[in-house]
C-alpha cells in the first residue's frame, strides 16, 4: 500500500476542488476552491474574488482549513465512509498578480484551469496562498495520519484509546 505521502501527492495532483472552512463573524463556513499546487514547500494558491465572503472572511483571520477527497467509487457500499482525504490546516496570504506571475502560479492556473483567463481579466480577483501548518490523512478505515513537515512528509498514524 502506497505511503501517506504518495496518497497525499496523488489527491493534490488528481483532485483539482477544495472545500474551504473559514470563520466568517465568528461562524464557521464552508465554500469550494479550485486550486494547484506547489512543492518544496507544499504550498497551495486560489483564484478567488474578492467580493465573495469567504475572501472577506480570510482577510479578518487569516486561518483556515481545506479537505480535499477523492471521489467515491462506485457500487463501493464503504467508500462514502472511507474516501481518501486530507484536511489541511493553514495560514492565507495574499499575493500581488506580479508576485503570482513571478512564482509560476498564473500560469499553473492557466494550465489547469481553462476559465483562468476569463477570471484574471475580472478585476476583483486575486491569488491567495495557502501555507499548510499541519495535516490530518485518512485513507480507510484504521488508516488516520497526522502529517507535518514542509511538505507534509512526516506521517504518524493515529490510533484510537
Amino acid at each position: 500500500m502506497p505511503e501517506p505521502p504518495d496518497h497525499l501527492r496523488a489527491l493534490l495532483t488528481d483532485q483539482p476542488v477544495a472545500s474551504l472552512a473559514v470563520l466568517e463573524q465568528g461562524s464557521p463556513a464552508v465554500s469550494l476552491v479550485p486550486f494547484v499546487v506547489q512543492w518544496d514547500p507544499l504550498t497551495l494558491f486560489s483564484l478567488l474574488s474578492q467580493l465573495s465572503s469567504h475572501t472577506q472572511a480570510l482577510h479578518q483571520d487569516p486561518r483556515c482549513s481545506l479537505l480535499i477527497h477523492a471521489s467515491p467509487e462506485a457500487g463501493d457500499p464503504h467508500s462514502h465512509h472511507a474516501l481518501l482525504r486530507v484536511s489541511i490546516k493553514a495560514t492565507a496570504k495574499w499575493l500581488t498578480r506580479q508576485e503570482a506571475e513571478d512564482l509560476g502560479v498564473t500560469a499553473a492556473y492557466r494550465q489547469r484551469f481553462a476559465i483562468a483567463e476569463m477570471l484574471l481579466g475580472l478585476g476583483d480577483f486575486q491569488f491567495v496562498q495557502f501555507v499548510p501548518q499541519e495535516a490530518t490523512l485518512i485513507r480507510g478505515f484504521g488508516g488516520a495520519f497526522h502529517l507535518s513537515g514542509p511538505n507534509l512528509e512526516h506521517a504518524t498514524q493515529l490510533r484510537g484509546p
